[in-house]
């Protein structure tokens, strides 16, 4: 029996791109993918267009060719069908016999197609389209067929009765509900696509039932509820797919409509996974719980799936693109299409000028959107208000003037908060001048002393000022001397020493704790960091932080793996520990334990972890506070003190220009995208325009803009561990002085735009 460290069931874009990832961020596991298809895996989305057509091959279809496995040692194997899972033995049982281990398993084995089990069912000419070769069959079919009926008016439907007039069939379009696409939930949309059948000669019939199909070997006809014949040599019936995963009936595996995942797409079993059609979920975007058949879904989980197999906590939070082509014209739907008595609908511009879009509102936060001609930032940015739930109600007024474009609408706020001990006093006084002047942050991203402020600022949203200060004056110490000179410094250098800070770090040498582990030569820190829990638990309201509007991620460093691990109050329930963990610096503090993994600080690896607002929450084209505790250039050092200080100032100083960076290249991909773009034909370049790859990559161009709030004076060497009350309420006095010139620079540059945007009412004066 073979043993892979991952294996992937199923030969579809959940499994490949789950592959993807497991390599890219693993070179050493073993990966077998099993795919039920004797073929390579294949992209079904142009299975309804293209293939049905004659545009592509079953070669065109394929995701890689099958040199790409070799070349990234995941084992293929094709005919490969899964018949049973034993979870206790980690075991897949397949179809030939054949026994595959495995450590961590991922079903991605999609939906097959309903069948409508009338009489006559069994008839020749009866044809469904799921994979390629119902494809191939329903294209043979095709060209020996005059007459066709496509039973179900979705998205699958609208597309292959599209396929076959073009192929030069009469064709009629049957569908049980009152409307086309009923799923929709939309009086206007069904009009919309009605019209493009009946412009195009496909006869459409609503509220109409089969009740059986005609004929003697082949089919010859459908028979409907009202006694109406319709003669045909062809059926093809789309009416809908159900989840494959019979197969692990008796597994123990939760089962519902589909494979029950929670938010990491984890089953029942902690060894097991799902993604794509045949995972369902809970999405937190909606808070429903259900299925998406979207080839888009099926990529985008497939990667956060493997993430989660390797060990990380990332929650499937991304609003699906689906897109589609009806007689031509390609279109994009996003989000969740409620019942029309829940949402209110909006039209932006008109069916007939090239751009046209549905918004679907609910007590005015965006809901869905149908988009005709759109463009790809437009649609970007629709996603990110879907997704942040972004009240529009200042808005709503002009959602429906084309002109008015959803870029303009607001986005997130970040505040990116520094590590660096005592200095976090003056992050303390910038926040406390951004408070004043009416800035919420909706995401705020800290490691170590940042993440105790991040904290205190996210369970008090709007009104973290006072205790925030509180929990400095407790940290504080009294000294006695004048503040920076030299005799103070060392002061400060030798009372830490002996004492530590009361309310932050008590020396081992003062524990009394007896054993083997508190000899000296067995210490992993000097410090003992108990006091500063407690401080924590008095001003941090963690079951605020779980129902803030504030986003917080905090990050820490696994001491074992040397890799950064995300915690997010969006996911993780936040303790005490959390934050510990991401302020942990050794050697003067001990590692921190969760769940049995152990962390240092999380400045260790960045100390302004603007990337971890970028991997979390996407598209990030907002204001960004970065509040900068190092400066970035110093001249040459001139004694041993000086070296270590300059040392420590590059260690821990400020990486945001990195993440732009990367944002700049981002930005050049996508300028030669557009390039590309202008020399292929105008009709491949509406195709592409829909495509969810498309729309995210050059729909997230907007500029970050970051605004740097910066403690740019020269340091003496203890300022990070200088917690006396003269040089807290000094850096505190400084921060507020620094905010404040940064805000003032702000609203004369990048800023002003939101200024504007008050003054058109769009936004709220602060």
């Amino acid at each position: 029996m073979r043993t892979y460290d991952f294996v992937l069931v199923g030969g579809g874009t959940a499994s490949v791109s789950a592959a993807r990832a497991l390599r890219r961020e693993n070179s050493d596991a073993s990966i077998g993918l099993l795919g039920a298809e004797t073929t390579l895996p294949y992209s079904r989305p142009p299975l309804t267009k293209d293939f049905l057509n004659g545009a592509l091959s079953g070669l065109q279809l394929a995701l890689h060719p099958f040199e790409f496995y070799e070349a990234h040692r995941i084992e293929l194997m094709t005919g490969a069908q899964a018949v049973r899972v034993e979870p206790a033995s980690h075991v897949v049982s397949l179809a030939n016999g054949q026994q595959i281990g495995y450590g961590k398993l991922l079903i991605a084995t999609g939906a097959s197609p309903q069948r409508p089990l009338l009489p006559g069912h069994e008839l020749r000419g009866i044809q469904f389209i799921h994979d390629i070769a119902d494809a191939a069959a329903l294209r043979a079919a095709a060209g020996m067929a005059r007459r066709a009926v496509v039973l179900g008016a979705g998205f699958v439907g609208i597309e292959v009765a599209a396929a076959l007039r073009a192929a030069g069939l009469d064709v009629t379009l049957l569908e049980r509900s009152a409307r086309v696409m009923p799923q929709l939930h939309s009086e206007v949309l069904s009009a919309w696509f009605a019209d493009r059948c009946t412009e195009q000669g496909v006869r459409v019939l609503t509220g109409c039932t089969v009740t059986r199909f005609l004929g003697d070997g082949q089919v010859k006809g459908v028979l409907t509820q009202t006694g109406l014949q319709l003669d045909c040599e062809l059926v093809v019936a789309a009416i809908g797919v159900s989840p494959n995963c019979s197969f692990l009936a008796g597994s123990g595996i939760e089962l519902g409509d589909g494979v029950l995942v929670d938010e990491f797409l984890r089953t029942s079993d902690p060894d097991i996974y799902a993604a794509g059609d045949v995972a369902n979920f809970y999405d937190p975007v909606f808070a429903v719980r259900r299925r998406i058949e979207h080839w888009d879904n099926a990529l985008r989980q497939g990667r956060v799936a493997a993430r989660n197999m390797l060990g990380n906590s990332m929650p499937y939070r991304d609003v699906s693109i689906f897109y589609g082509n009806a007689f031509g014209t390609g279109y994009t739907f996003m989000g969740y299409a409620e019942p029309a008595d829940e949402t209110e609908t909006v039209e932006r511009g008109t069916r007939s000028n090239g751009a046209w879009s549905v918004l679907y509102l609910r007590h005015n936060i965006l809901r869905a959107v149908f988009s005709a001609g759109g463009s790809a930032e437009e649609i970007a940015a629709a996603e990110e208000l879907i997704r942040h739930r972004v009240g529009l109600h200042a808005a709503r007024a002009r959602l429906a003037d084309r002109d008015f474009s959803l870029t303009n609408l607001p986005t997130q706020t970040v505040l990116i908060l520094q590590g660096g001990g005592a200095l976090g006093a003056f992050e303390c006084g910038a926040i406390q001048t951004l408070e004043e002047r009416g800035v919420r942050p909706d995401v705020i991203s800290a490691v170590s002393i940042g993440a105790f402020n991040g904290a205190i600022v996210a369970s008090h949203p709007g009104k973290a000022a006072k205790p925030l200060a509180q929990f400095w004056r407790d940290l504080s110490i009294a000294l006695p001397g004048r503040v920076a000179s030299a005799a103070h410094e060392m002061q400060v250098l030798w009372h830490t020493f002996w004492f530590g800070v009361p309310n932050f770090l008590r020396p081992r040498w003062w524990n009394g704790e007896l054993g083997a582990n508190a000899l000296p030569w067995c210490w992993t820190s000097y410090y003992d960091p108990s006091a500063i829990k407690a401080l924590i638990r008095r001003y941090v309201d963690f079951d605020s932080l779980v129902r803030s509007p504030t986003r917080l991620l905090i990050g820490a460093v696994d001491v074992e793996t040397g890799e950064q691990k995300i915690f997010d109050s969006y996911v993780d329930r936040l303790t005490p520990e959390h934050l510990l963990a991401s302020g942990s610096l050794p050697p003067a503090m001990p590692w921190t334990t969760i769940d049995g993994r152990s962390y240092w600080d999380g400045g260790i690896v960045s100390n302004s972890p603007l990337e971890l607002v970028i991997e979390r929450c996407g598209r990030i084209g907002a204001r960004v506070f970065a509040l900068d505790l190092f400066s970035g250039g110093r001249p040459l050092p001139s004694n041993l003190t000086d070296v270590m200080r300059r040392r420590d100032e590059i260690v821990y100083t400020d990486r945001t220009r990195n993440d732009l960076r990367f944002e700049e290249y981002a930005n050049d991909f996508s300028d030669l995208v557009l390039e590309l773009m202008r020399e292929v034909d105008a009709g491949t370049a509406r195709r592409f325009r829909q495509r969810p790859n498309y729309i995210r990559l050059m729909g997230n161009r907007t500029p970050i803009h970051v605004s740097r709030i910066s403690l740019r004076d020269e340091l003496p060497f203890a300022a990070d561990f200088d917690f006396s009350t003269g040089t807290i309420e000094a850096l505190q006095l400084r921060g507020r002085e620094a905010a404040r010139r940064a805000l003032d620079e702000a609203s004369a540059g990048e800023y002003a735009g939101s200024f504007r945007l008050r003054e058109l009412g769009i936004l709220p004066s602060m």
